[in-house]
């Protein structure tokens, strides 16, 4: 058993002093860095503040990644319908969920996604796939394709796009068989599936500016027979 301090001990070791050949300064400098320590919880001080990380409801805020992807993917399914959809199935930004685009960054992002999405309409096998009466508009048929587009856990812009345009056809067959109350829906399983399984690859590109780099570099025709090669195995495997 320790022994027990005497009350010159005990006043040694208040001042620090040297009884019996020990100093007894070193053993109250620990006990006073052990009562630092419990002051202090660890990583406190890399802890961000409370008001950085949720808002005054206790939600976490939006990811600036998150919410330019679906302001482009918004306006690149508004810019296709006018394309394709005959004057009988109106659509409005608001219908959509969507805004016009003010921010010049924005508005050329989705230029590169028009003519991507113009040289993909040429693709003659792919918009055969596309048609095929196999792909309705359904959850089970988007996240099917979707998974099957990164199925091999590689990631590039062609890929994304790729998951815009397939994306916005199933809005434009929600329209031409009449079943528009599932538009809203298909665009946020688009969302949902950027934010949980693309955010980080696009993070780490420095956001989506790649986009048009991609467009400028890449052979679109190659871009186009991927995806049709995708829409051809979600179609086999569903008429297994």
């Amino acid at each position: 058993q320790c022994p027990q301090l005497s009350g010159r001990g005990r006043d040694a070791f208040r001042s620090g002093v040297r009884v019996g050949g020990f100093s007894f300064s070193l053993i109250r400098r620990t006990e006073e860095k052990k009562k630092e320590k419990k002051k202090t919880l660890p990583g406190a001080s890399l802890a961000k503040p409370l008001s950085d990380s949720v808002d005054a409801e206790g939600n976490t805020p939006p990811d600036p990644i998150v919410e330019v992807g679906a302001v482009l993917l918004k306006d690149f399914i508004y810019e296709r319908i006018q394309r394709h959809v005959d004057g009988d199935a109106v659509v409005t930004r608001e219908q959509l969920g969507a805004k016009e685009l003010c921010d010049p960054n924005h508005k050329k992002l989705a230029q590169c996604l028009q003519q991507i999405g113009d040289e993909l309409d040429g693709n003659l096998e792919l918009q055969r796939m596309i048609n095929d009466s196999a792909l309705i508009p359904t959850k089970d048929v988007f996240f099917k394709v979707a998974c099957q587009i990164f199925s091999d856990g590689r990631f590039n812009w062609g890929r994304v796009v790729a998951l815009f345009y397939f994306a916005c056809r199933l809005v434009i067959k929600a329209l031409i068989t009449e079943i528009p109350e599932i538009i809203r829906t298909i665009i946020n399983w688009t969302i949902d599936y950027l934010r949980n399984n693309l955010i980080n690859w696009i993070r780490e590109q420095g956001g989506w500016e790649g986009i048009c780099s991609y467009f400028r570099s890449s052979t679109l025709q190659t871009l186009g027979v991927f995806l049709a090669g995708v829409l051809t195995t979600v179609i086999v495997i569903r008429k297994m």
